[in-house]
């Protein structure tokens, strides 16, 4: 995660921990774990720029425009082409809704973090003698 929602997140999950050792070992495993995805995002687009050269690495323009319809390039196409062409119909089916979580959680996550942001930093200015219920209602 990236951003200032991926680093609130962290500080939050920090300032959990039962002590500093603790948090100090889940920080060097998250930063252990966040080499996981190069090798999740990166080499499957190596493969299929490989596997399906003429589809998804065509460096000609009018090439591009026949393959994808764009004179950039095809690597948009580079996963989906590869799950596609790849996967038998039920591991489809399992990577569409892998990728449909994935996307909620990470949605979940920011709107959480918008959340905090907005309470905290700007309903509090506006109202300065708010309780705890009300920012937990305006939060919500």
């Amino acid at each position: 995660m990236g951003g200032a929602g991926g680093k609130q997140v962290t500080v939050q999950r920090c300032l959990c921990g039962k002590n500093m050792s603790h948090v100090k070992a889940a920080c060097i495993l998250c930063g252990y774990l966040k080499l996981l995805p190069m090798f999740l995002m990166v080499m499957p687009g190596m493969i299929s720029q490989i596997q399906y050269t003429a589809k998804v690495a065509c460096v000609v323009p009018s090439e591009c425009v026949k393959q994808c319809g764009t004179e950039v390039g095809c690597t948009n196409y580079a996963y989906p082409t590869l799950v596609l062409e790849l996967m038998p119909d039920g591991l489809r089916g399992l990577m569409l809704s892998v990728m449909v979580a994935s996307l909620m959680s990470s949605l979940t996550s920011i709107f959480n973090s918008s959340s905090t942001l907005f309470t905290v930093d700007l309903y509090t200015k506006m109202r300065k003698k708010a309780s705890e219920r009300e920012l937990l209602i305006a939060g919500r």
